[in-house]
């Protein structure tokens, strides 16, 4: 746990700047080595550039030799400067601990900070496993939380804990001690047994109600892994698991509490296609995730 509260994902830094030269130097210390994900994902960070957060599109992503800690990495480096200023969003490693990073610009250029990225300072909190950590996207930026943080033009703050995300009291006492939060979204259940689930998850939403008495609160059961494709036994205990989620919502008597069914979250199509290792998401699948979620916690913020 000590090692994943280091790692980076959902960080951003930004910042408008008429550069034509754009370069990090990053120092890592501690990154994974997981086969099933790609090392830019990892330990790379991703560039986007626009006029405002509403329209950055994707530049580039880093890349580096990833037996080494530290690496250096040229984005851009044109001819002349901009004419004008523009949005430069950098996405931060999504399963490494950032020790250092140093952005390089043309020192004639311009460079302002961007006090205006989000529209007011209000924040949604993610917290769940790795699937929320953002395993195993190819690049920062394509984790469903940043997705969606680029959808609501919101700032989405990633609590996910890599094979950690089982309710633990604590991390629930330092999320609803977060200021301005307008949203809490849980997605935990895959990392949490069916009993730890029924012992923690009360306690983790009353938890967060201490602090935030109405703010919406959004469960989300396990989204759909290859054994619902092939065991019958594990689809009628993944049936009684989420049943258990939907009626803890329903029988709460808090409007303010609500239940994503995550059988549904990766679409209609081509489910079984959206996956690395049959459980955690390709780019693919967390643009489905993102594009399934979307409205739904767009229409619950606007109520």
């Amino acid at each position: 746990m000590d090692v994943l509260a280091g790692n980076s994902s959902g960080g951003i830094a930004a910042f408008y700047s008429n550069s034509n030269i754009l370069k990090i130097k990053v120092k890592l210390s501690f990154k994974f080595h997981m086969g099933h994900m790609p090392y830019t994902g990892q330990a790379g960070f991703d560039l986007y550039i626009g006029k405002t957060y509403k329209d950055i599109k994707f530049y580039r992503t880093s890349n580096f030799d990833f037996n080494k800690t530290e690496y250096e990495f040229t984005f851009f480096n044109n001819k002349d400067l901009y004419n004008e200023n523009k949005l430069f969003v950098l996405n931060f490693p999504l399963y490494a601990t950032v020790e250092e990073v140093l952005i390089g610009i043309n020192p004639k250029s311009n460079i302002y900070a961007c006090d205006d990225l989000f529209e007011n300072k209000e924040k949604i909190v993610f917290y769940g496993t790795s699937i929320t950590q953002g395993g195993c996207a190819s690049r920062p930026g394509m984790s469903y939380t940043q997705i969606l943080s680029r959808m609501l033009q919101k700032e989405c703050l990633n609590y996910g804990f890599s094979g950690n995300g089982k309710g633990h009291i604590e991390i629930a006492s330092a999320l609803s001690n977060i200021e301005n939060v307008k949203m809490f979204v849980l997605d935990y259940e895959a990392n949490a047994t069916f009993d730890r689930l029924k012992l923690t998850l009360d306690n983790f939403v009353k938890c967060l109600r201490n602090q935030y008495p109405n703010v919406p609160i959004v469960i989300i059961s396990k989204i759909q892994m290859y054994l619902e494709f092939h065991d019958e036994d594990y689809i009628k205990r993944e049936k009684k698991i989420r049943n258990y989620q939907k009626n803890y919502v329903k029988n709460s008597n808090d409007e303010n509490l609500y239940y994503i069914d995550g059988s549904k979250v990766l679409g209609k199509t081509n489910i079984s296609e959206k996956t690395v290792d049959g459980c955690h998401p390709t780019d693919y699948g967390f643009i489905s995730m993102a594009e399934y979620l979307y409205p739904i916690i767009d229409k619950i913020l606007k109520k």
